[in-house]
């Protein structure tokens, strides 16, 4: 009879001693909705800057083909002067979107309440998250984010995407 106690004592133990030991059960609430809401703004900004690289790369390549011309003509000379507008352009409206992202993410807060160990872990979730929305890089522009997160604002201090276009 003094072994059941004793067995069901040691079974409380055990489990209190393997929940401690383990990952946390779950995210606090405050944390899992800063997040998604995080995550669908840099959803959006990733499906602007791709469909703007999208039409970017054409004009790299084009005006790559142009500028490699020993002798271009009189048109040739236009069509690369418009062809570095168009570049510009677009640089410029992907610079645009990134500076959009970087406002509407450091007017997120989350939650009071929130634990500060799990937003200690936020900068580098928010930096993976930035680097695994699909920005194809390459021909000349290359994706470096940055993130700092302000605990006791309990938002994110600064932002840096860090699309970086270098033209040959």
């Amino acid at each position: 009879m003094k072994r059941i106690p004793a067995l069901i004592t040691a079974a409380i133990a055990v489990c209190w001693i393997a929940a401690s030991a383990g990952p946390a059960m779950a995210q606090d609430y405050r944390i899992v909705s800063y997040q998604n809401t995080i995550n669908s703004l840099v959803s959006r900004w990733a499906a602007a800057v791709i469909t703007l690289d999208g039409k970017l790369m054409p004009v790299l390549q084009e005006l790559e083909q142009k500028q490699a011309l020993s002798n271009p003509t009189d048109a040739d000379k236009a069509r690369i002067a418009e062809l570095i507008r168009q570049r510009d352009d677009l640089a410029r409206q992907i610079d645009g979107e990134s500076n959009n992202l970087r406002v509407e993410m450091t007017l997120v807060e989350v939650g009071p309440g929130a634990p500060e160990r799990e937003m200690l872990q936020l900068p580098d979730w928010l930096v993976g998250l930035i680097k695994s929305k699909g920005i194809p890089v390459g021909h000349g522009i290359t994706l470096v984010p940055d993130a700092s997160f302000d605990i006791s604002a309990r938002k994110l201090k600064s932002l840096s995407l860090g699309i970086r276009f270098s033209w040959g």
